[in-house]
């Protein structure tokens, strides 16, 4: 979490005040969240959820992806991303990351098979995937695009709001995002009958909330995703932050990349610096050792960098339950035993996406944070320049 404080507590306080802590019933926070966050996506419709995996699987139901289908994700993205898929019963295929450590558009292109219904390109810490080059893969293959925003909340490419450019995008409000509420989710889109359904699939009685949505065709059983307006008064207000703490990470960002470039090293690609969350520089190097020299260095000089491939579960080799094939608590409910499923015949192993492996085990990521005064800016250029030069 960035920012918390006084203008959050002051919202909260008024809800217990009021007695309204339940989203419906009432013109509450929630409702206000969701027509701001539209507005600021260029979204027509808006559901907050309880998490991001809640909003990535809901957007799935609402564009009627499910068994049968395949989806591409990513190599490198939070091992939900995935997790959602088999939730919503389709399977996940895994596809190469490129030097930009979001999805490849080339290699999101080679793993389409005539059962790929949707991809999902997803903004890893901060970073714009291509999205030019994915919607143009998509719209030749005729594929639904869904967003993973999670990680990039607030962020832009050329121009437009990260997860407002594919038919659906999703959000996460957890602790560790640029807005949080502590934990919590939204889905957005500009196709009411994908809302619609993902409506459906975020909240089993949104019809006798809102009987406005009442549709037997489409009332089938759905969970419970709902959002509190503890989680709508906190995020309008850390809404009111967000522009500014993006306004000096992007700056920080672009100072330092000069520092490096200065010092001869080479960043990770850019795909749109101008908008992107500036949460994240990064840079590659030809090889892991100099990647881990370089590291080494910043960390000795009280800098955190780290390689992309030690963060665990953001890297396919680290999803235990899907490359066993564990999709469920229930054999019979496992994804990977439906008859749908089975002409898919997915195989996966630890080395399926090799120039992922490579490209993470030789890039070198560095957080910025909105609270670093230029003294600190200063000093984190201080140490990119002496670790890129230093011999130990």
């Amino acid at each position: 979490m960035y920012r918390i404080g006084a203008p959050e507590l002051k919202r909260v306080q008024k809800i217990f005040e009021r007695g309204e802590i339940f989203r419906y019933g009432h013109a509450g926070e929630c409702d206000k969240f969701e027509k701001d966050w539209g507005a600021r996506t260029g979204s027509k419709y808006v559901r907050m959820v309880t998490s991001g995996t809640a909003a990535i699987y809901c957007a799935l139901v609402g564009m009627k992806v499910g068994p049968g289908d395949e989806v591409i994700v990513p190599s490198c993205t939070y091992m939900a991303t995935a997790l959602a898929v088999l939730a919503a019963g389709a399977i996940p295929i895994v596809a190469d990351i490129d030097e930009s450590i979001t999805l490849s558009a080339k290699d999101f292109e080679r793993r389409i098979s005539s059962a790929t219904k949707a991809v999902i390109p997803v903004h890893m810490w901060g970073l714009p995937c291509d999205m030019k080059g994915i919607m143009r893969v998509a719209r030749k293959h005729k594929i639904l695009v869904l967003e993973d925003a999670c990680q990039a909340v607030g962020g832009g490419y050329d121009g437009k709001m990260l997860g407002s450019i594919g038919h659906a995008g999703a959000f996460s409000f957890n602790f560790y995002k640029n807005m949080s509420s502590g934990e919590g989710g939204a889905y957005v889109t500009n196709n009411k009958k994908v809302f619609d359904r993902a409506s459906v699939a975020s909240d089993c009685c949104s019809y006798y909330w809102n009987p406005e949505d009442h549709r037997e065709e489409e009332q089938f059983a759905g969970l419970n995703y709902r959002a509190t307006e503890i989680s709508g008064a906190i995020l309008n207000a850390q809404l009111q932050r967000i522009d500014g703490m993006l306004e000096k990470m992007q700056g920080h960002k672009m100072q330092l990349l000069k520092v490096g470039a200065g010092a001869g090293l080479k960043s990770i690609v850019n795909n749109s610096l101008e908008y992107e969350c500036g949460t994240h520089l990064g840079f590659i190097f030809p090889t892991e050792e100099e990647a881990r020299k370089f590291a080494k260095g910043l960390n000795k000089r009280k800098v955190r960098g780290f390689l992309p491939i030690d963060t665990g579960r953001h890297v396919y080799t680290r999803w235990d339950p899907i490359l066993r094939k564990q999709g469920a608590h229930h054999p019979s409910m496992n994804p990977y035993n439906f008859k749908e499923n089975k002409k898919l015949k997915v195989k996966y192993s630890l080395d399926m996406c090799q120039d992922s492996l490579d490209i993470l085990n030789r890039a070198v990521l560095i957080s910025m944070h909105p609270d670093n005064t230029q003294a600190r800016v200063r000093e984190i250029g201080t140490a990119i320049r002496e670790s890129a030069s230093a011999e130990e």
